[in-house]
Formats: C-alpha cells, sequence, structure tokens
C-alpha cells in the first residue's frame, strides 16, 4: 500500500487558550534520547541502554502587534507576557485537522524568542520551546471547533489496541478552549474511553470552561482501545452562543 502524505498548509498550533496558526509559517519537532554504553567484556559490539529524553519545538512566523488589550491578533504582547513565566506552555500541533489525526503534544518553557527586522521584508518572529515530562505522539479526539449544546465526536481506534483492555501504561490529554461567546456560561469537556464502543467510561473530565482556558490533565492505569471526547454539560445566555475548544489524547508507551 502507498504511503499517504501530508501537506503542511493545514497544520494548526495550539499554546495554552490561543490558535496561533495564522501567524507561524514553520513547525520543527526535535525529539532525542541519551544512550548510556553498558559494553562488556565478551561483547563483540558496543552495547547501550536508553536513557533521558529531550525534546524541543521551534516555530517561526510572522510578527503582529495590536493597541488593543487582550487583541488575539497580538502574539507579541503573548511572547512578552510568557517569557521567563513560572507556567509551561501546553503545546498541540494538529497535524491533518480531522478527528483520529496525529497531535504532537509537549509542555516546556520558551527559551529562545526573536524578533528579526530585515530592512526588504517583512518582520518575522521565531521561539524555540524546550520540554519538560517528555514529548508525546498522540491522536486529535476534537480538532478545533466551535459547539453550541452538549454532544459527542465520534469514537476512534489507535493502532496496537485490543478489545481485550487496550494499553496500560495511562496517557495524558490537552484541553485548548481558544473563545467563548459574551454571554456564554460553562461547558464541561471529558475524555472518554469505551472497549466495544457501545458503552463509554469517563477517563479525563476537565474543569468546567466559563472562558478560554487550557488544561494538561494525565491518568494511569488501563487506556481501553475506543476513544473520544464529549461535552457533558453546557448552560448559556443565548441559544446560539459557541464555545470553541480542541482536545488530543496520548496513550502512554509505543501505542498512540
Amino acid at each position: 500500500m502507498a504511503p499517504t502524505f501530508r501537506h503542511a498548509k493545514g497544520i494548526r498550533v495550539l499554546i495554552d487558550e490561543r490558535d496561533f496558526s495564522k501567524f507561524f509559517t514553520d513547525f520543527t519537532v526535535s525529539a532525542s534520547m541519551d544512550a548510556a554504553e553498558v559494553t562488556t567484556f565478551q561483547n563483540s559490539d558496543r552495547n547501550y541502554i536508553g536513557g533521558l529524553k529531550d525534546v524541543t519545538a521551534s516555530f517561526d512566523g510572522l510578527f503582529a502587534a495590536s493597541s488593543v488589550a487582550g487583541s488575539t491578533n497580538d502574539i507579541v504582547a503573548f511572547m512578552d507576557d510568557a517569557f521567563g513565566g513560572s507556567t509551561k506552555f501546553v503545546v498541540t500541533v494538529d497535524l491533518e485537522g480531522t478527528t483520529g489525526g496525529r497531535a504532537l503534544m509537549m509542555t516546556g518553557d520558551m527559551v529562545t524568542y526573536d524578533i528579526d527586522s530585515p530592512v526588504d521584508n517583512v518582520v518575522g518572529l521565531s521561539l524555540d520551546i524546550q520540554g519538560s515530562y517528555g514529548y508525546r505522539g498522540g491522536r486529535m479526539l476534537r480538532p478545533l471547533s466551535a459547539s453550541t449544546s452538549t454532544g459527542s465526536q465520534s469514537g476512534i481506534i489507535s493502532a496496537g489496541t485490543t478489545a481485550a483492555g487496550g494499553t496500560t501504561g495511562g496517557g495524558v490529554g490537552h484541553l485548548h478552549v481558544t473563545s467563548v461567546a459574551s454571554t456564554f456560561g460553562s461547558a464541561t469537556f471529558k475524555i472518554q474511553h469505551s472497549t466495544s464502543g457501545s458503552t463509554w467510561a469517563d477517563l479525563i473530565t476537565f474543569t468546567a470552561a466559563t472562558a478560554a482556558r487550557f488544561q494538561r490533565s494525565t491518568v494511569s492505569g488501563t487506556v481501553k482501545e475506543r476513544l473520544r471526547s464529549t461535552i457533558s454539560s453546557y448552560t448559556s445566555a443565548g441559544t446560539s452562543d459557541t464555545i470553541t475548544a480542541s482536545i488530543a489524547f496520548s496513550r502512554n508507551g509505543r501505542s498512540i
């Protein structure tokens, strides 16, 4: 079977409660692991064991600023406030824009932040995020989208899992709420799992969202082979008020 390639134009970059896709033009994730040598007498070849893992995400894009406080079109103000802060970024890069599509997930600190101003070109911006607690390759359970009521996304089945119980190493979930309507009340997002697809159990319940926010939550134990995201409660003063959010999940271990 021929491989299915992806074009980068549809990539979505979510950092904390912001969708920065419209600012960035290039993204690179670099993951590495130390190798400690354990070669002994009677070995004909060098032998190694895996050590500490490391990950860095690099973003390049375009400078934009605004005179309106809190404007979503002011990437520079956001980065200025975040640089050197004590709260780690929660980063999700949606590579495919589909339910079940690949997600690159990490948390970390901004360690490099550059603004480039060539006389003959647009003002550019770049930053590097040093990851902590590992790099996760996961799946999008909810690509960034707006909702006006309770409901569930389609369940996905992860490769390498089985109907006998999925995986046993737990995992991590990311929630990014990028915007809410002015008269919006609250919504509770969940990640659920299932063996058959007919009966679902709560795996992660995120803190109820009343405004733009983000959250990274970990879970231990068995994660069944089917996963989905849901909105279990939704309150609002207006019948058409929207909340725009994205959810991703990564299993611990080799299976995603």
